[in-house]
Formats: structure tokens, C-alpha cells, sequence
């Protein structure tokens, strides 16, 4: 009878071990999708009031549809301009577009560090991750050889490079289309 008891003892043991371990992977998923939805909150709330308008205004005028090749776009004077001038003194957006990216590249670092969920983020800054790793992957940065991604925004080339398969797969908030 001792040792039925014993054998009993120990599943029990074995049973709530393994349930314990269950719900600590569970409130650790919970506690990265928590932290992807505040540094997602931060990152909305570090934005200036025209600056969205003016990433729109970049999307739009970077467009293929509008004929122009990655990694540059169309002024207001009609001319074939690259994106690094948004990241040179005297831009013209008042660095709206370097503030994004730089603010981006900080939420990419807590994806990559595993203390914020990849696919919430995704969701919520899909296209704006996706608008700033293909135009600032095509072309060079000003005092390396590297292209600028890799330069200016390491985080966000990384997080690419670990979940770019599955970025085409999962679905993310759109903020503006090209017409």
C-alpha cells in the first residue's frame, strides 16, 4: 500500500510540474505580447504630429506605381531624389522620417532581445517595417560600404533577417495605399 502511494505521490508531482511549467511559458507569451503593445505605444506616442503624414507623402511618392526605382523618390519639384536625403541636415520632412525609422529600430531590439512579440508588432507596424527595409536596404551608407539598413538600423535588418519568411505570411495594419 506504501508504494501505490508513493507512485501516486509522484505523479501528482510529475502532473502539477508539468502544468507549472505549462503556465509559465503561457504568462511568458502573454508578458512579450504586453510589452510589444507598449513599445508599440511608445513608439506612436515619440511620433510628432505630421509625421505619419509625411511617411504617407514618402510612400507614395517612392511608388513603383509612380515609376521610381527602390531607394529614392519624386520631390515637389518632379525630380529623381534618393531617401538618404531624409537622413542628411537640412531635411526636408524636419527628420520625421529618421526619427521613424530610429524609433523602429529601437522596438526591433526588444523583438530580437525575445522581451516583445515578433507577430504583434508585425501587425500593428508591418507596413512601416516593410516600407523601411526595402527602401533602406537599396543603397549604400555615406561612410561605410555597407547599405544604409545595416548602417543606420541594425535591429530592423536583423529582424528581417530572423522572421522575413514569416513576415509574408502573417497580416499587418495598412495606413495608406499608393494610388
Amino acid at each position: 500500500m506504501k508504494d501505490l502511494r508513493e507512485w501516486v505521490q509522484l505523479l501528482f508531482v510529475v502532473v502539477g510540474g508539468v502544468i507549472a511549467l505549462f503556465a509559465f511559458f503561457q504568462n511568458l507569451k502573454q508578458r512579450r505580447v504586453e510589452n510589444a503593445l507598449k513599445f508599440i505605444s511608445l513608439f506612436r506616442e515619440g511620433l510628432e504630429k505630421d509625421d505619419l503624414v509625411e511617411w504617407i507623402d514618402l510612400l507614395r511618392s517612392s511608388s513603383e506605381c509612380a515609376g521610381v526605382p527602390p531607394g529614392n523618390y519624386v520631390n515637389a519639384r518632379g525630380e529623381l531624389t534618393s531617401i538618404g536625403s531624409y537622413f542628411s541636415e537640412g531635411s526636408s520632412d524636419n527628420y520625421a522620417i529618421s526619427r521613424m525609422a530610429q524609433s523602429l529600430d529601437v522596438v526591433c531590439h526588444q523583438i530580437i532581445s525575445g522581451a516583445a512579440d515578433a507577430r504583434t508588432v508585425y501587425y500593428e507596424l508591418g507596413q512601416l517595417l516593410n516600407f523601411m527595409n526595402y527602401q533602406l536596404s537599396s543603397f549604400r551608407a555615406p561612410v561605410s560600404d555597407q547599405n544604409f539598413l545595416e548602417y543606420a538600423c541594425p535591429n530592423i535588418n536583423a529582424v528581417f533577417k530572423k522572421y522575413g519568411r514569416q513576415f509574408a505570411e502573417w497580416p499587418f495594419r495598412i495606413y495608406a495605399y499608393v494610388e
